[in-house]
C-alpha cells in the first residue's frame, strides 16, 4: 500500500517540539522530510536518553527524516535554500517573526522561486500580533492561554505547568491541518500559502473550556473521583451521585442512609458505601466488569513507564521498537493514523545532524559531488562526526 503523502517534499527548518512534530506527521504520512539543521544543533539533542549520539527528544520528533546542516549566515546560503525550494512542496519554520526575513528567505523571496510553496510558520503570538516579538516556549503559552490557573483552581495547588508541551503538539497539528488544506487548494490553482500559526491561537482554539471564562459561568462539568483501590489508583469518568444511583440500582448496593438523616449526611454516607463497594474488587479484571454492569468510563491511573502493558496501545502496536543504530532497538511511538487502503507510520531512527547532505542534494538537485564538496570546503554545509559523509 502507498503513504498518502508519497512523493511530497518538505524542508523542515524548525527546532524542537513546535514544528518539528508537524514535520514528523509529515513523514508518517510518507513525505520526504528533509531537517534542515544549523551547525550548532536542535537543542533537544542533549535531552533524554543518547544512543549513538541521538538523544531520545530529538528522535520523537525527527524520526524518519533526513537531515543536511545548513549554516544559513554563510555566504551562498540563499542560494542553496532557493535550490532547494524550488523543488519542494512544503517549508515548515518556527524562528521568531522576521528571522527568515532578515536570512532572505522569507515567504515573499520562496514564492518568487516557486509560486507553489506552502510555508508554515509557527511562533508564540503569532506575525501579526503586538507580542510577535516576544520569545516563547510551550509553558509560556500554557500561562498566557490560562491553562496554569485553572490547573491550579482545579486540584487547589500553586500555579504549575502541565506535564506536556500542549502549546507546541496543539501548533504543530493545527499547523498540518493547515498544510493539508493548502495542498489541496494548490492542486486546484496552482498557488502556495503561507499559514501562520500561532501557538497562542492554536491552543486557545482547541481548549473545550474556554467558554466557562468567557461568559463568566461555573464550569459545571464533575469533578470525577479517583480511588485508591487493591490494585492501584482508578479514575472514574462520572460523580459520586450518579454513580451510587448506578451501584444501588444494577449491583445491589443497600442503601446506608440512616433514617431521619439530613442531606450532608445521607450524601457521606453513600458516597462512603459506594467507595467501599469498589474496594471489594482486588483486580483490575474484577473492577472492569463491574463497570461494565454499570456503564460507567474508567481508566487505570498508569505509571507511563509502563504503558507497554496497556492493553490497547499494545494491540494496536502504538510503541514500536526501531533500529538505534548501535545494533539493537529503542521504543518510538508509532503513528496514530489507521487508514483502509493506505500505509503510514514512523520510517526509520533520526538522522546525525548533516548526516544526508550528499544525498539529498544528489536526489533532490542531482549534484555533482564536485559541487557538493564545494560548498563543504566554504563551510556552507557541515556534519557531525557520526553523520559525515
Amino acid at each position: 500500500m502507498q503513504h498518502p503523502l508519497q512523493g511530497i517534499k518538505v524542508l523542515d527548518f524548525s527546532r524542537v517540539v513546535a514544528g518539528p512534530f508537524a514535520g514528523r506527521l509529515l513523514s508518517d504520512l510518507g513525505a520526504d522530510v528533509v531537517k534542515v539543521e544549523p551547525p550548532d544543533g536542535d537543542s533537544t539533542r542533549i535531552h533524554g536518553k543518547k544512543i549513538k549520539g541521538i538523544s531520545g527528544f530529538f528522535n520523537q520528533q525527527n524520526a524518519g527524516k533526513r537531515n543536511i546542516s545548513i549554516d544559513l549566515r554563510a555566504p551562498g546560503a540563499v542560494g542553496l535554500v532557493n535550490s532547494l525550494v524550488a523543488v519542494a512542496d512544503i517549508l515548515i519554520e518556527n524562528y521568531r517573526p522576521g528571522v527568515m526575513g532578515r536570512l532572505g528567505i522569507d515567504y515573499a523571496a520562496l514564492r518568487a522561486v516557486n509560486s507553489r510553496i506552502i510555508m508554515l510558520s509557527i511562533s508564540g503570538f503569532g506575525h501579526d500580533s503586538p507580542e510577535s516579538h516576544r520569545p516563547s516556549y510551550a509553558p509560556v503559552v500554557h500561562a498566557e492561554v490560562g491553562l496554569m490557573h485553572r490547573l491550579a483552581q482545579r486540584n487547589g495547588t500553586a500555579p504549575a505547568d502541565l506535564p506536556l508541551s500542549v502549546a507546541d503538539t496543539n501548533a504543530s497539528l493545527h499547523g498540518v491541518i493547515g498544510v493539508l488544506a493548502a495542498l489541496q487548494m494548490a492542486a486546484r490553482t496552482g498557488q502556495g500559502q503561507h499559514i501562520d500559526m500561532s501557538m497562542m491561537d492554536a491552543t486557545f482554539a482547541t481548549d473545550d473550556r474556554s467558554h466557562f471564562e468567557m461568559e463568566d459561568v461555573p464550569n459545571t462539568l464533575p469533578v470525577c473521583p479517583i480511588f485508591d483501590l487493591p490494585f492501584g489508583p482508578v479514575f472514574v469518568a462520572t460523580d459520586m451521585k450518579l454513580l451510587y444511583k448506578r451501584l444501588n440500582a444494577r449491583c445491589d448496593l443497600a442503601d446506608p442512609t440512616p433514617p431521619g438523616a439530613d442531606l450532608q449526611t445521607k450524601i457521606a454516607t453513600r458516597n462512603h458505601a459506594s467507595e467501599q463497594r469498589l474496594k471489594q474488587c482486588q483486580t483490575v479484571a474484577q473492577f472492569a466488569a463491574l463497570m461494565d454492569v454499570i456503564d460507567i468510563p474508567w481508566g487505570e491511573v498508569r505509571d507511563p513507564h509502563n504503558l507497554e502493558a496497556q492493553p490497547t496501545l499494545k494491540h494496536r502496536k502504538m510503541i514500536v521498537q526501531i533500529d538505534d543504530r548501535a545494533g539493537g532497538t529503542r521504543p518510538i511511538a508509532q503513528s496514530p493514523y489507521r487508514f483502509s487502503d493506505a500505509s503510514s507510520g514512523v520510517r526509520g531512527p533520526a538522522a546525525h545532524r548533516g548526516e544526508h547532505n550528499r544525498e539529498v542534494l544528489q536526489d533532490w538537485l542531482q549534484w555533482s559531488d564536485g559541487e557538493i564538496n564545494d560548498l563543504v570546503a566554504e563551510s556552507l554545509l557541515s556534519a557531525s562526526d557520526a553523520g559525515k559523509e
